[in-house]
């Protein structure tokens, strides 16, 4: 397992761990990633929303709300998106650095 980045949560079951090592290996996480951080820039540039919530771009998107949240703290961390300290409707809200 990649000790670097974080696959699940400290608490989680070992298989959650497993299946997120799989993900690594195969490149599905980062397919993911890639794919969430297309539609933010592709929604911001259409100035649909300047910042956004993982709901909202679930509704604009064709993306789960669940793969959509999934990946924020990871383009998070790469530097990709940042929090704006808001809230809206319970959620986080983010912007494009």
């Amino acid at each position: 397992m990649n000790s670097q980045i974080p696959i699940a949560h400290r608490d989680d079951p070992i298989t959650s761990y497993e299946a997120g090592d799989k993900m690594l290996k195969s490149g599905q996480l980062q397919r993911q990633e890639s794919l969430v951080l297309k539609y933010i820039r592709y929604y911001g540039f259409k100035q649909t929303f300047i910042d956004f919530t993982a709901k909202e771009l679930s509704e604009y998107s064709h993306l789960s709300y669940y793969l959509i949240q999934r990946r924020l703290s990871g383009l998070h961390r790469k530097g990709k998106i940042e929090r704006t300290g808001q809230k809206r409707g319970g959620c986080a809200v983010w912007r494009l650095k």
